[in-house]
């Protein structure tokens, strides 16, 4: 039995990897036969196996996402941007850098990156600046900030839900290294590129009609402020961010059948079958082996470093939402008999940097190398994109396992 489960949750693997466009069907059909091999399965337990909570997050947020993108919140932001820069493109180029970073800690990667590296191109065709330099940039500011809060990204969203951690503790463990990165790659960036300027009124081809945005934009806000007050509201984030989507949908009379064409079901399907497949491996004890090895070492620093290296290494190959979902089985046992919670914050930071390591490693970095491929013809090599995110993927890590060490010792 032991065997063929494993057999199972391989095939799901290699699927995720060599046929990422349809691993959401194949991760879903495989975890229901690896759940109906165990002979428990009944609908009225369904609750008991996938995380209705998490699924409600991502579902209210995609809802929110599709909102707002409607109503051009999105392109208000950039367009006052490039109004605030008055001409120096290197000032917009980086203050975009600065709102795909806050931005993605707040809504989904992919949105941030369909929104500004087009922005970015423009910018780079009448600037000549290098298309392939700005891409990557966008992609690497958008994951670093998806790994900043509770919301920021899918993983993270798994990792809050079952480590029972609160809201504003991701926010105060992981915003600062974010930040860190962030300014210590806007200046690599700064140096890289030339002193170079527009003195063209960009806005003249605006696309905000009205002010209607800002209310769109304030009502998020409204919405984020809730899910960092949950605990003491009582409320759970699922239900504040459906009920949240759900009021904008009203307000703006808008139907569901609408906006649901925006919801990312691939996204879905895929975290329902892993919880399955990572259920099944909890119930035959298939970790057992690793998490007793790793007891003996529950309360050592080497513990989470092992934790925040291996989970980066993985992700660039294996992607982080599969990744985070094999991991949180393993910690939250070990975090069960005694191990620090500080294994949630290494595997927050090994996935949220590992996102970066090759252009596979998330769906963010698949939609920016299409984008530059679309718009300009140009392409990313593999080897290309990881040698230009290996530095400061690198940096990261270095600077994440320090902060480990040191947290450890205080």
């Amino acid at each position: 039995m032991k065997l063929f489960v494993l057999f199972i949750y391989a095939l799901a693997y290699a699927f995720i990897i060599f046929r990422p466009q349809i691993s959401s069907v194949t991760t879903f059909l495989f975890g229901i036969v690896a759940i109906l091999l165990l002979g428990e399965f009944n609908f009225a337990e369904l609750s008991k196996i996938v995380d209705f909570n998490t699924l409600s997050i991502l579902f209210g947020m995609m809802l929110t996402i599709s909102v707002l993108k409607e109503h051009g919140v999105f392109n208000a932001i950039s367009e006052k941007i490039v109004k605030f820069s008055k001409g120096n493109m290197i000032k917009a180029i980086l203050l975009i850098d600065v709102a795909i970073f806050l931005l993605s800690s707040l809504l989904d990667n992919v949105t941030t990156i369909l929104i500004f590296i087009p922005i970015l191109l423009y910018i780079a065709d009448i600037t000549s600046v290098d298309y392939k330099l700005l891409t990557i940039n966008a992609i690497f500011f958008s994951n670093l900030g998806g790994m900043t809060t509770a919301i920021g990204d899918p993983p993270n969203i798994v990792i809050y839900a079952v480590s029972k951690l609160s809201f504003l503790s991701f926010i105060v463990n992981l915003m600062p290294i974010g930040i860190l990165v962030l300014l210590i790659q806007i200046f690599m960036t700064k140096k890289n590129l030339k002193e170079i300027s527009y003195n063209t009124e960009i806005a003249e081809n605006s696309t905000i009609k009205s002010n209607l945005w800002a209310l769109y934009f304030a009502a998020f806000m409204l919405v984020v402020v809730l899910m960092a007050l949950h605990e003491q509201i009582g409320l759970e984030l699922g239900l504040i961010a459906i009920v949240g989507a759900t009021l904008m949908l009203f307000a703006e009379g808008t139907d569901f059948q609408t906006r649901i064409s925006d919801v990312d079901w691939d996204t879905l399907f895929l975290i329902v079958g892993l919880y399955m497949l990572n259920t099944v491996l909890e119930k035959i004890q298939l970790f057992a082996p690793l998490i007793n090895l790793f007891s003996s070492v529950k309360t050592s620093i080497f513990l989470p470093i092992i934790v925040l290296w291996s989970s980066m290494l993985l992700t660039g190959f294996l992607s982080a939402l599969p990744v985070t979902l094999m991991y949180i089985t393993i910690i939250r046992q070990l975090v069960s008999l005694g191990a620090p919670t500080d294994l949630y914050w290494a595997l927050a930071l090994g996935v949220g940097l590992g996102g970066n390591l090759t252009p596979i490693a998330s769906m963010c970095n698949i939609i920016g190398s299409n984008i530059l491929k679309k718009y300009k013809k140009r392409t990313l090599s593999f080897s290309e994109f990881s040698l230009s995110m290996l530095k400061p993927v690198m940096l990261g890590g270095i600077i994440s396992t320090i902060f480990l060490v040191v947290k450890y010792l205080l």
